[in-house]
């Protein structure tokens, strides 16, 4: 079974399946939130986001798409649900269009910098218009041992590369993930952040301190200079690495500004009313120390190290304080903590967090350079 061809009656009928009245709230929404003011211009964009839709959306029900159609028809052959399935894993990106070979397309992801050898469902008229140096932004899933263009891709002339890299430059450095889909990419970011991690314990005695928020932006600048000049003795932050603090975190009395390791720089508003909670419990009672505290447990993208720290220092006040937090009289830090943590930092548990840093290849690197 050739499942490229295959894929080429499956897709359609996902999509009508998508679009029947079985989805028709959750689509509506979807649709508004991409398209807010309801006019849809382009084509290609409007494929990307039925595309999104279709193959990673998450419904109300915690499930996707693609993996209620797959339940819907039991008598898909096995290849066929796992080739399905396997399209929730999308490759998002820009490639240069480095060949042909057949009836595939040989892409080179800017982004990854990988390489793919993509083929589409329509056959090799679909690659008739692209020519070797074009530039294509589109979407690839799996399909057997092949990639497959998946929604409808944009081309873009040679003449259009400066300006495509300098974007591709700013998505890489706002989509981790993206990136990281390279392994030898992931390893170069832990390197380098190994090497930042040690450079903030020996530049301020500790990987978390607490400073007023008006000094913030002084101690990450100073730090970026460390880094810098860890290179070359003379050398200045690059431009662009100075950070925009948002005005709560500049006017907070304390910020705990912590290098997670494995991922990077944190920042921590209001830390000092955390740690006077669990020196003294009783503050619980007050609403700024209790809304603090429950902002910094449940927020998913906040390492649980500091509250495992604070804890530590005093496992019987800490009990006290989730015991009046969470209203569980007999709270145990120790035989309770542990598992709180992981259902209220889920992330932090159940993958392993990606590095912030993104390591561009110099030929990205350059382009953003140029840009700023």
């Amino acid at each position: 079974m050739d499942l490229v061809q295959r894929a080429g009656d499956l897709k359609p009928m996902l999509t009508d399946f998508a679009l029947s009245p079985r989805f028709d709230r959750e689509w509506s929404a979807f649709l508004e939130r991409h398209f807010p003011d309801r006019v849809v211009t382009d084509e290609s964009v409007f494929s990307m986001v039925l595309d999104q839709f279709l193959l990673q959306h998450r419904l109300p029900s915690g499930t996707t798409v693609v993996e209620e159609f797959v339940a819907a028809h039991p008598e898909l052959a096995d290849a066929e649900r796992e080739m399905l399935l396997g399209w929730r894993d999308v490759v998002e990106g820009t490639f240069d269009v480095t060949g042909k070979e057949r009836d595939a397309l040989v892409l080179f992801n800017l982004v990854d910098e990988l390489t793919y050898r993509a083929r589409s469902n329509m056959g090799r008229k679909a690659f008739e218009p692209l020519k070797k140096g074009m530039i294509l932004v589109g979407r690839l899933v799996r399909a057997g041992d092949d990639w497959m263009v998946s929604g409808n891709p944009t081309a873009f002339q040679a003449s259009a590369r400066a300006y495509m890299l300098t974007a591709v430059a700013e998505y890489a450095m706002s989509n981790p993930e993206a990136v990281f889909r390279n392994r030898d990419k992931l390893a170069e970011a832990r390197r380098f952040l190994a090497e930042h991690h040690a450079a903030f314990v020996d530049m301020f005695g500790a990987d978390l301190i607490v400073v007023p928020g008006t000094e913030v932006p002084g101690k990450v600048e100073a730090f970026h200079r460390r880094l810098a000049q860890q290179t070359r003795p003379d050398a200045e932050p690059p431009e662009g690495a100075t950070v925009d603090f948002p005005d709560h975190v500049l006017a907070a009395d304390s910020v705990g500004i912590h290098f997670v390791a494995g991922e990077g720089l944190s920042f921590y508003p209001d830390y000092h009313l955390i740690e006077e909670l669990f020196s003294e419990p009783r503050l619980i009672l007050r609403p700024d120390y209790r809304e603090t505290l429950s902002g910094f447990l449940r927020d998913p993208d906040t390492s649980p190290e500091p509250l495992r720290r604070l804890a530590a220092r005093d496992p019987a006040k800490a009990s006290k304080v989730f015991a009046r937090l969470l209203k569980r009289k007999g709270f145990s830090w120790d035989t309770d903590g542990e598992q709180l943590l992981r259902r209220s930092k889920p992330r932090y548990f159940n993958e392993t967090p990606l590095p912030r840093t993104v390591p561009l290849s110099p030929l990205l690197s350059e382009a953003l350079q140029r840009s700023r």
